[in-house]
This record gives structure tokens, C-alpha cells and sequence, in this order.
């Protein structure tokens, strides 16, 4: 075979190899994003199996959520009422700043409020389980409707008892609308828990985890 003809293949060669890598790379940037969204649906299914698994024996309670409907209609006071917040929930990424009832006050209710849950701790006990349920969708009372903006680390702020309580998320998952919830959490922990209905589903309800990072007085 000769010199000019062995260089012919070489380049056709040359060209095929790099026609290929072109392709290739043309076909990742097109499909750039959807990978990463299908990477990362990826990552936090095994993380929130890996939480599962760490923390199935410390499921600490079934919550009733019969009340959590997205499609409720907009809520009153009656006019003469003055609400008396005992604390307030802040959430900086989604300009969340609302009001807390006393668990015992009849506005401390999903249908006009971001509602404490009768079996919740409150921030100042160790290894308690403060838990804050709220509507999403699109009424008025809708506080947690841009909680599905939220990713794992990010923050959100209890201010209760002249104190400021800053917690980090650290899970993040579904469950079946049914009636009740299982909150899978650390009890070694000091917790907050948010429940709402799932973004565009109404077979789900989403349940975020937070984790105790850091007390200061204000």
C-alpha cells in the first residue's frame, strides 16, 4: 500500500473520529439540561432513601391532614379580631414572613393561618419537633405556596421567646394524601417540620425536614 494512500485513511479516519466527537458533544449540549434535571431527581431519590433508612426506627408521629386541600376558598376573621402572635416563621429565599397562633387559639387553623399542630415541641425543647402546616395553591391564605422552591440547605428562621432559631433543610419528600403523614427525622435532633400539598398534584403532600444550626437572642 502506498504512503499517499495510507495518509487518505488516516485522515478519513481523523475526520470520522472527530465527526463522531462532535455529535456527541452536540447531542450532550442539547440535552444538557434535562440531564442535569434527571441527574439531579437522581440524587435527592437516594438521599431521601439513605434519610429513610437512617432514621426508620425514629419515626416520631402520624399527623392528621385531612384538612390540607389546595382548592380551599379564601378565609376570614371575624372583623373584630386582633391576632396576638406568640412567634413568626421566615423563610428569606420565598419572602415568607407570617404569624403564629397559640396552638389553642381557634384562628390556629390552616384556613387562616400557617397552623402549629397540636403534637408539635416548640423550638426551645431539645430534640423537640416544632411542626408548621400551611395551604398551598393559589388563595389567600396560600403561605406555603412557593415552599416547592426550597432545595436541601436552605434556611428558615423561628422567632419565639425573644429568641432566633435558624434551621437548615435536610430532607425533603412525598407522601400520599391519605389522612396522616410519617415524619422521618432525626429525635437526636432539634426539628422543624413543614407540611404542605404538592406543587400541580393532588395525590401528594410534601414534607420538609429542618435541622436545628443556630440559636441567638434578638
Amino acid at each position: 500500500m502506498s504512503s499517499r494512500k495510507k495518509v487518505k485513511i488516516n485522515q478519513e479516519t481523523l475526520l470520522f473520529i472527530v465527526g463522531s466527537l462532535l455529535l456527541i458533544i452536540s447531542i450532550t449540549l442539547f440535552y444538557y439540561d434535562k440531564i442535569l434535571e434527571v441527574s439531579s431527581e437522581i440524587k435527592t431519590n437516594i438521599e431521601t432513601e439513605i434519610f429513610k433508612e437512617k432514621t426508620k426506627n425514629k419515626i416520631s408521629v402520624n399527623v392528621n391532614t385531612n384538612y390540607l386541600d389546595d382548592e380551599i376558598s379564601d378565609s376570614k376573621y371575624d372583623s373584630s379580631y386582633t391576632p396576638n402572635y406568640i412567634a413568626f416563621l421566615e423563610i428569606d429565599k420565598i419572602n415568607l414572613r407570617q404569624g403564629l397562633l397559640p396552638i389553642d387559639n381557634p384562628y390556629n387553623y390552616v384556613d387562616y393561618h400557617v397552623q402549629i399542630l397540636e403534637v408539635s415541641d416548640f423550638p426551645n425543647v431539645i430534640n423537640g419537633n416544632f411542626i408548621l402546616a400551611g395551604h398551598s395553591g393559589t388563595s389567600s391564605v396560600a403561605y406555603f405556596k412557593n415552599l416547592y422552591k426550597l432545595n436541601i440547605s436552605d434556611t428558615a428562621k423561628i422567632y419565639y421567646n425573644s429568641k432566633l432559631y435558624k434551621y437548615e433543610i435536610v430532607n425533603i419528600y412525598e407522601e400520599t394524601k391519605d389522612g396522616s403523614v410519617n415524619i422521618y427525622r432525626n429525635d437526636e435532633k432539634t426539628t422543624l417540620t413543614l407540611i404542605t400539598c404538592t406543587k400541580d398534584d393532588k395525590e401528594h403532600q410534601t414534607i420538609y425536614i429542618l435541622e436545628l444550626v443556630g440559636v441567638e437572642s434578638y
